[in-house]
Order: structure tokens, then C-alpha cells, then sequence
């Protein structure tokens, strides 16, 4: 259903009274009052999470636990305000934390073999059904940049087809400015207080990948206009939904997400959340059209001739969650999520309500969950059927990969779970009981749920073991319907395996920027044969590439990394020059005189190399095998983009000692690959061709100065060096 977020947000009438919410909400990206490192998105386990939360609780740690995932230096930095001394089953639990933290910071890879049956996730599950392949970097953290990248292999695909899918799992970029994230991202997330359902976003289907913005960090602002937040943190993302048919109409639709996440009080956490699907086949995706959406314009019309002005498919309301008084070791918390509006308030709400308890030790927490995804008017005992997740021109409903992007359990459904949780073991055990309205886990036409739902009984295990290095999870999900054609059981294990990269040898991002710094230390043979095994190895990846980037080429998140890659390098390249400009003369002014030196170079020896290679391009649909069918200068092999773009970072990064530099280049090489104008190993290549020219003038800047002089012509710049 349609939805207007004024009643969670802003009024939309003309001089209406804003509430201080939605100015929080909206003002954030002005306001925030401390400025940490930029990180990586962070969402801790189920075992972690308890132990965040019994921080929160019983420690005061100065952090939000309903909004997942967090930057990981947010979390990091609440962890170090708490004192260095704390009990015992504090400094367990923050010793917890930290262990996963780290871990954020090395790469990981994860196997998962699991049947294809679908099973009610909760917090911390991976509810993809069908085996995958994981595998991630570590964490490249730069002074205001940091970057990630992973990538994923699913048996299910977006359509829910069974074919291997490519993903960009836990990929993530973000750069900070005044205290605020600017990010691009592949991930899942937890908006909610629920420990088995999160209403209005939650990890039941696969990664979104979005852009957006996020305060960086959770702890209380400075700002006396914002301090009375307590812990606060907000996000804004755009994301593209995917897996419906191209002719379907709204199909594959741009999400929009806003949730503002505080605790005013040492015991209350309050949230406000606001969804907008918009878009999609059919429907204008303009910054107009996301205007209109976010304004709630034109939405629940009842002339059927009004219908295609309505602005988009919405979902807003608010959640609490509220610690017992401290005698008691236990908090109650709901979350109420309108599918439409009455009076710029939410109205026709998904109803949460829960209770969590949890032992003396931190170690064991029980809770008790009730969920209700059908539209309960007011105080009406029966629900609206076909309301919830669902929109007259989006008849693939709120889903993103065909399944719900809300609750599992999916529209129209009632669900009580009781859950047990053991930070100590790794384990957990969820019993669920109520009534399926559509399906578990995947969309459902309305016309099908009559049959696929009725009464439900549900179980899900989990146990972690850890042997070394190596971390394995057997799972085991089970449930049964009662629906309209028979009882329907699906048993379904599972086995997931996890290991850090540098147990097989494999270096994390930051010692590859170190190796790289060092790597003109080594001989010529070695260096050449890296760069042979990096170009080849690359090569056998060109074509998943290229498949992927064609797949998700509309995908918000992409196309700014098309855009920023290609520009990134002549930004670069500038820089370098007015650095030169300013400093000439000094030991920094002729560091900038190589990057510039050297960037012209590459560029240079690029063009000469595209004569002789004349490849075709991946937009030219002829295959990564393919020469000689265009003009040579367009040759698509190598990319000078790329090439410029570590000639000029390749000097800098040597001489200050800033291997994260190496993650800013690449960024170009992922834009370029992103926009099908280069095989992956054509960027590879001009990497190594970037990297091999900044070094040579980075060595030699620093052996005797520049001894270069440089001449703007009409029509170019003239180079003048001597070599020795």
C-alpha cells in the first residue's frame, strides 16, 4: 500500500508545525558533532549483539542496538569509553565484541552447504536457501576513506531460478566528512528491536546494494542542539530491488530507506523508520520522481484514472525498546509499521511485541516475540488481508530477489517465538508457533495464498563450534503447514564453514598496500612475474565481470561508482599539479612533480599499447578473446583511466607511506569494469603498467629531485626530464 511519511517525518501542507523528529532526521548530515575515521559497515552476530546489548544495559555503553548494521569505528569507539576495569561478565562480553571487531578487519572465507527448502531467519541467520560461496577482504582503512570488498556465489538466483549468482556481499566504501559517511554498500540489514522479525527491513533477502549516508558514529553529539538524543544514529540509502521480470509493471523498483535511531534515556531507545519503493519498469526514476515519493505525493488515490500519479509503494512507524528497572535484568520492546496514512500519521500497522531476559553472567538471554504482518486497523480484532508488503502497482510487493524484505514469514501472518541464546557455545534455539498467510521467506501472488498458507509449527538450531582457525555451524531449520491441499513439512540442514584468509597465507588489503610500497625493493624477475600471475589470474574472472555488471548495471550503487572511477583519475591528476604549483622547490612540491610526470607517462605508454593490442571492448558483445575489429586507438586493453590513475597515486603512496592510496586507485579499476568499458584484466594490467612508471619517477624524485621541467602549449603540456 501507498504511504505518507509526513505523520513519521514532515508535514507536507504549507506552514505546518515540523516536528523535532523529522528535523533530527533531515538535519543530521549539518549537525553531527564528531568526526571519527570512516569504517566499514558492522553487523555483529546473534551471540555478539547479546552481548552488545548486555553492555548497553548493564554497562552504559553509549550505543544504539535496534539499527544494524553500524560503522565498525562507531561501535569501536563506544567500546573504548567504557572503563578499563569493568566485571567480570562486562569485560567478557566486551572482550566478545572486540574479537569479532578485529576479525572485521582480515579477510574471510565462508562455505555454506544447505538444502533449497526456505526456513523462517532471524537475527544473525543467512536465509538465502541453497549452498554458497563467500569470499571477503579485510578492511582498507585510509584517514577519511576505508573500503571492503566481497563477493559471493549463490545456487538461488535473483528470479529464484536455480543457477549460480554472482553477488557483492559485504562490499563497502565509504568516505567521511563532518562526522557523516557518504557510502556505497552491498549488505543486509536489521531495522528493529525483534530478535525473529524486523517489520520494515530486515536480512531475509539477499544483499541490497545502495548508496546513501550514515552518521559515523552512535555515541551522544556535542552539539547542545543534539545531546538530549543520548546515543544516536541515522541513515539515509537508495537501493535497487531486483529479481522481477522486466515486463512486470514497477518491476525491479529503487528502494529508499530513513531511520533515525536515539536513546534519550539510560533505559529507552526510540526509532523512527521510513520506507519508499519507487521506480521501477514503467515509473519515472527521476530526483523528481524521489522527491515525490519521499513527500508522500498523490498516494492512495481512489480514482482508478489517478493511479499512475501515485508516487510510490510506502511503510513508516516507530519502535521502542525499554529496559526493565535495574533490579531486573530483562527489557520489553514493539515496533508498529504503517502500510498507509491518515492524516500524515501512519495508519493500517504490522504489529511486534517482545520480551528479552537475560542471565547474571551476560552468557544466556531468553526472549518472547509476537508478530503480526496483516493490516490491523485501530483496535479491530481481525487483520486487512492482502495490505501488508503489498501495492496496487507493485504487484511483486516489498521484495528484493522475490523475497520479503521485511519479516520472513512474510504478509498476512501471525507468529509467536520463544528463542534461547548462548553467547558462551554459539548456539541458539527458536520454536515458533501461528498462522502463514503467504509463504516463508518468498513472495506470493495473493491468488496462491490460500493454498501455500495455514496453521505453522517452526524450529531452527544453531551451534558453533571452533577448531583452530576454523569456525563450523551446523544448523538445522524445520517447519510445518497446515494449508488448504495437506500438511507440508520441510526439514532442511545445513553446514557452514568460516575461516580468516591469512590462515591459508592470503594477505589482508592493507599488507597487500604494504607489499606494494615495498615492491620495488624487489628484483626484476619477481616483479615481473607477479605482474604476468595478476593479469592472467584476473583474466579467468573477465567474463563473471562483465556478467555481473550487465545484470546490475541500473543499480544505484554502481552507477555512482561508474561515474566516481572515471572521474576519479583527471581529480587526481589535478591535485597533483596545483600541489606541485604551491609547494615547487620543496621536497613535497617535487613528490607532486613525479605523480604528475608519471601520470602523463602512463597515459603515454597506454595509448601506444592500445595500437598494437586492439581489443574489443565488453560493450561490443563479442567476447574477452576478441582483437582487431575497431580503430586500435580504441583498443580496449589497456584502460588509461586506470593507468593515470596509479601513475599518480603510485609516488604519493611511496613516499608518505600510505598504502590505502593503492584502495583509492582501485576504485577506478572497479568504475571501469562497473561501466563495461574494460575487461577486468585490461584494468589489472594498467595497474601494474601505473604502478611499474609512479615508481620509476617516484625513485628517482627522491634520489636527486625532480630535474624535470614541465610547459603548458596551446594544445597540450610538454615534458622535459633527464634520465641518469
Amino acid at each position: 500500500m501507498s504511504f505518507n511519511l509526513t505523520g513519521a517525518c514532515c508535514p507536507r501542507r504549507v506552514g505546518a508545525r515540523v516536528p523535532a523528529p523529522c528535523v533530527i532526521g533531515l538535519s543530521f548530515l549539518l549537525l553531527a558533532a564528531s568526526a571519527p575515521a570512516a569504517s566499514v559497515p558492522w553487523t555483529p552476530s546473534t551471540a555478539a549483539r547479546s552481548a552488545i546489548e548486555v553492555l548497553v544495559d548493564d554497562g552504559g555503553l553509549a550505543l544504539t542496538v535496534t539499527q544494524w548494521p553500524l560503522p565498525r569505528d562507531a561501535v569501536q569507539r563506544a567500546l573504548d569509553a567504557l572503563p578499563a576495569a569493568l566485571p567480570p561478565a562486562l569485560a567478557d562480553a566486551r572482550a566478545r565484541v572486540q574479537e569479532e571487531l578485529h576479525a572485521q578487519q582480515a579477510g574471510r572465507i565462508d562455505l555454506t552447504v544447505r538444502e533449497r527448502h526456505d526456513a523462517l531467519s532471524g537475527f544473525g541467520d543467512d536465509a538465502t536457501p541453497g549452498s554458497s560461496l563467500q569470499l571477503r577482504s579485510g578492511e582498507l582503512d585510509g584517514p577519511h576513506l576505508a573500503m571492503q570488498i566481497g563477493g559471493r556465489l549463490d545456487a538461488v538466483a535473483d528470479d529464484g531460478g536455480h543457477r549460480a549468482t554472482p553477488r557483492l556481499d559485504d562490499s563497502a566504501v565509504a568516505a567521511d566528512a563532518f562526522g557523516v559517511q557518504a557510502q556505497a554498500w552491498a549488505h543486509r540489514s536489521w531495522w528493529g528491536p525483534g530478535w525473529q522479525s524486523a517489520l520494515p527491513l530486515s536480512n531475509n533477502a539477499p544483499a541490497l546494494d545502495g548508496i546513501g549516508f550514515q552518521r559515523a558514529a552512535a555515541t551522544p553529539s556535542e552539539s547542545p542542539w543534539l545531546s538530549w538524543l543520548g546515543p544516536w544514529n541515522a541513515e539515509l540509502f537508495v537501493a535497487r530491488t531486483e529479481g522481477q521480470p522486466a515486463q512486470l509493471p514497477g518491476g525491479n523498483a529503487l528502494l529508499s530507506g530513513m531511520r533515525l535511531t536515539a536513546r534519550p534515556f539510560s533505559h529507552v531507545e526510540l526509532g523512527l523508520t521510513r520506507m519508499e519503493q519507487f521506480g521501477g519498469a514503467g515509473r519515472s526514476e527521476t530526483f523528481k520522481a524521489f522527491l515525490r515519493a519521499e513527500e508522500g505525493s498523490h498516494t492512495n488515490v481512489n480514482d482508478p484514472s489517478d493511479f499512475y500519479q501515485d508516487s510510490g509503494n510506502g511503510l513508516a512507524g516507530y519502535d521502542i525498546r525499554v529496559r526493565c528497572p535495574d533490579a531486573l535484568r530483562c527489557a520489553v520492546y514493539g515496533q508498529a509499521m504503517g502500510e498507509d496514512d491518515r492524516k500524515h500519521l501512519p495508519y493500517r500497522f504490522l504489529e511486534l511485541l517482545g520480551t528479552e531476559f537475560w542471565s547474571a553472567d551476560g552468557v544466556d538471554r531468553v526472549f518472547f516475540e509476537a508478530a503480526e504482518t496483516g493490516c490491523r486497523i485501530n483496535l479491530a480484532p481481525s487483520l486487512a488481508a492482502g495490505c501488508a508488503y503489498r501495492n496496487w502497482f507493485y504487484p511483486g510487493g516489498l521484495t528484493a530477489s522475490n523475497r520479503w524484505i521485511g519479516a520472513s514469514v512474510g504478509s498476512d501472518a501471525r507468529l509467536l517465538t520463544v528463542g534461547w541464546i548462548d553467547t558462551e557455545w554459539g548456539s541458539s534455539v527458536r520454536l515458533d508457533y501461528g498462522r502463514l498467510g503467504s509463504r516463508i521467506g518468498a513472495f506470493e501472488p495473493l491468488s496462491s495464498e490460500a493454498v501455500s498458507g495455514g496453521r505453522m509449527w517452526a524450529l531452527s538450531l544453531r551451534r558453533t563450534w571452533q577448531f583452530g582457525a576454523a569456525r563450523l555451524t551446523p544448523q538445522f531449520d524445520w517447519n510445518r503447514v497446515a494449508t488448504a491441499d495437506g500438511v507440508r513439512v520441510e526439514p532442511r540442514a545445513s553446514l557452514e564453514w568460516s575461516m580468516p584468509l591469512d590462515a591459508f597465507g592470503l594477505p589482508t588489503p592493507n599488507l597487500i598496500g604494504e607489499r606494494l610500497s615495498a615492491a620495488s625493493d624487489s628484483s626484476t624477475t619477481t616483479r615481473l612475474l607477479t605482474a604476468v600471475a595478476l593479469i592472467g589470474g584476473s583474466a579467468v574472472f573477465d567474463r563473471a565481470a562483465n556478467s555481473y555488471a550487465t545484470e546490475h548495471h541500473n543499480e544505484p550503487s554502481l552507477l555512482i561508482l561508474r561515474k566516481g572511477g572515471s572521474a576519479l583519475p583527471f581529480a587526481e591528476f589535478g591535485l597533483a599539479g596545483a600541489a606541485w604549483l604551491l609547494r615547487r622547490g620543496s621536497t613535497d612540491g617535487d613528490t607532486a612533480l613525479a605523480s604528475v610526470e608519471s601520470g602523463i607517462g602512463a597515459v603515454a605508454l597506454a595509448e601506444a599499447i592500445k595500437l598494437g593490442v586492439d581489443r574489443s571492448r565488453p560493450t561490443e558483445d563479442r567476447g574477452a578473446a576478441d582483437f582487431g575489429h575497431e580503430k586500435r586507438s580504441d583498443s580496449s586493453f589497456p584502460s588509461f583511466h586506470t593507468a593515470l590513475a596509479w601513475g599518480v597515486l603510485t609516488p604519493i603512496a611511496q613516499r608518505y607511506d600510505a598504502p590505502w592510496l593503492y584502495g583509492v586507485a582501485a576504485l577506478t579499476n572497479l568504475g571501469r569494469v562497473a561501466g563495461r568499458e574494460h575487461w577486468l584484466s585490461d584494468t589489472v594490467a594498467s595497474s601494474v603498467l601505473g604502478y611499474v612508471v609512479g615508481d620509476w619517477f617516484g625513485k628517482r624524485a627522491d634520489a636527486s629531485g625532480s630535474g624535470t621541467t614541465v610547459m603548458l602549449v596551446p594544445r597540450g603540456a610538454v615534458v622535459s626530464t633527464t634520465f641518469r
